[in-house]
């Protein structure tokens, strides 16, 4: 009789432990130079075994494999031509009953989803906890800067104008699969997507408290090709929040575009790559006429520096 209730409870202690596990999704394309460190910080976690974290690799042709495999994580390689196609590709590769998904160039601080957890164990109906990202150099140094603003969003209109980074995100399973997982259409903003359509059903919880470090683009013209080529995001306007959720919305993504690609110019500038100036500079106007005109001041300190450098160095590149 003993030996029974000792079976039993050794059952339900690991049914319990089960129901506590997480699952991490790491999709990545070419990046073996940051995935370690991302995967070493969720293996720092009490909560994360090797074999939960799912390298997804994106038909890389650098060391991503010999990366991965030297941490013992679950390896899933194919051409899923983007990151929504490779996280949908790791999630029938997961058994847990709680899912997070972090960027191979982003890092998990220590205790990261451990309040997540506990708030969507006390509330059964959420779809999803987050916390704050903290933003960071290309390098990784961390900034005074924190994501998103508070106060947190607790409905699909609040969430609309201030989205999570989706490593600070823990989200249950059965809310993904709910929705129909992420949109292999979308390539960019596709973890808002999924996070709008899951809180467009459930209930979701904010936490103020800081998860991951979010690594931040150098300012460049290469970083303005990037954003340039994700554009797309700056028309959105999706049917399942109000309007005035919508119009905020816009309004800031063209305020951030604007204010990244003059960034850009600036440091084009700097360079002497007056081309790339005018590039980022047209880039910035289309984004937001106001917001540039607002900015003039700075247009034309930005030109003056890109003459100026341009005619040292010979250039005009």
């Amino acid at each position: 009789m003993s030996d029974t209730r000792d079976r039993n409870a050794a059952h339900l202690d690991a049914t319990e432990q089960q129901c506590r596990t997480i699952s991490v999704i790491i999709p990545t394309h070419n990046r073996a130079q940051w995935l370690a460190g991302a995967i070493k910080s969720t293996l720092k976690s009490p909560l994360i075994e090797p074999k939960r974290v799912i390298v997804v690799d994106d038909d890389s042709k650098d060391n991503t494999e010999e990366v991965a495999r030297s941490y013992g994580v679950t390896y899933l390689r194919g051409v899923f031509k983007g990151p929504s196609g490779a996280r949908n590709a790791g999630l029938p590769a997961t058994t847990s009953h709680y899912v997070n998904f972090l960027d191979d160039d982003d890092e998990w601080l220590p205790h990261n989803m451990e309040p997540q957890l506990a708030a969507l164990e006390n509330h059964p109906d959420a779809g999803f906890a987050f916390g704050l990202a903290q933003l960071a150099t290309e390098d990784m140094r961390p900034t005074d800067w924190t994501s998103p603003r508070l106060p947190l969003a607790t409905g699909p209109d609040a969430l609309h104008v201030g989205y999570p980074q989706v490593g600070a995100v823990l989200f249950r399973r059965d809310a993904i699969t709910e929705v129909g997982c992420f949109d292999p259409r979308i390539r960019y903003a596709e973890d808002a997507d999924l996070m709008l359509r899951i809180a467009a059903r459930r209930e979701i919880i904010g936490l103020n408290v800081v998860g991951v470090l979010y690594r931040q683009r150098g300012p460049g013209k290469t970083r303005a090709d990037y954003f340039w080529s994700n554009r797309a995001v700056m028309n959105w306007w999706p049917q399942t929040v109000g309007w005035r959720a919508r119009v905020r919305f816009i309004r800031g993504i063209r305020g951030q575009f604007l204010f990244r690609f003059l960034q850009d110019a600036a440091v084009s500038a700097e360079a002497g790559r007056f081309r790339d100036v005018l590039v980022c500079l047209g880039r910035a106007l289309w984004a937001s006429p106001p917001h540039f005109l607002w900015h003039t001041l700075e247009v034309i300190r930005i030109l003056q520096v890109a003459r100026c450098r341009s005619v040292e160095t010979g250039g005009g590149r």
